[in-house]
């Protein structure tokens, strides 16, 4: 019963379910969260025309899709796409399903860990490493060196667990929730200044047991920002920002260049 009932409350919210073409974008702009699925290439144009933020990467395309399977349905037999096989719900919770199996580990690459455990312990925290998840708008990897590279303007970079944006990457700070979104300016190689590096994630780094649900927040950010600025976010990276947490409570210490980071309980 309590599921029919929320199920019910959902729909009531929602609203009715669009009839035609006719004001199609503005309700999907009042659905709930998206869930990002694999979409044939021939629907990226009309799921497009219609305000759903599409991406498209490595000969793939990756649909921002409201999470309610009779509304996704709805809008494919309205936009006279092929039918999903199975239905949206069944793509959708798969699609779910995939997600949290894979926000129970860290991204793979990390900002450089320089603050080794035995040096976090002899300052006072915990040995203990957790990876933080940091979004990354408009940047490409160079594989053989692991270097981070513009890859179009603006650069944005926002902490999923902390919900907000950063101001530098080299060293990492978070923003301080002034007015305006921090672009960023990533170092590159010259005479001066070395690219910013990534390295692979330390083996038996945790991510927080919010890192789910804290990445869909950083993720709706992100698409309300690509969609104010007109499409102009574009490709996003996740990378892992290495902390370790308090001995019992306190700050964390940010394991890059070893200083305090606000405070927030990790487990």
């Amino acid at each position: 019963m309590t599921d029919a009932i929320d199920i019910l409350r959902h729909q009531r919210t929602r609203g009715p379910l669009p009839a035609s073409l006719d004001h199609l974008s503005s309700w999907i702009a009042r659905q709930t969260p998206a869930v990002s699925v694999e979409v044939v290439l021939s629907a990226i144009s009309p799921l497009r025309a219609v305000g759903i933020v599409v991406e498209e990467k490595d000969g793939k395309a990756l649909a921002h899709l409201p999470a309610d399977g009779d509304a996704l349905d709805r809008i494919y037999a309205l936009l006279k796409l092929p039918p999903i096989e199975g239905g949206g719900a069944a793509l959708l919770l798969a699609a779910l399903e995939r997600g949290a199996d894979a926000a129970e580990d860290p991204p793979p690459l990390s900002l450089p860990l320089r603050v080794q455990p035995s040096k976090a312990s002899s300052l006072g925290w915990s040995a203990d490493l957790f990876s933080l998840t940091v979004l990354i708008s408009n940047v490409a990897l160079r594989r053989e060196d692991g270097a981070l590279l513009h890859k179009g303007c603006p650069v944005v970079a926002v902490c999923a667990e902390y919900d907000r944006p950063l101001e530098s990457l080299d060293p990492p700070s978070l923003h301080q929730r002034k007015e305006g979104i921090p672009m960023l300016r990533l170092p590159s190689d010259g005479f001066f200044r070395k690219a910013l590096r990534l390295e692979p994630t330390t083996r038996g780094s945790r991510a927080p047991r919010g890192r789910p649900a804290a990445l869909a927040r950083a993720g709706k950010f992100l698409d309300e920002l690509d969609d104010a600025w007109q499409r102009r976010i574009g490709s996003v990276l996740q990378i892992a920002w290495p902390v370790y947490r308090p001995l019992h409570t306190g700050p964390l210490l940010d394991a890059v260049v070893g200083r305090p980071l606000p405070e927030m309980a990790l487990r």
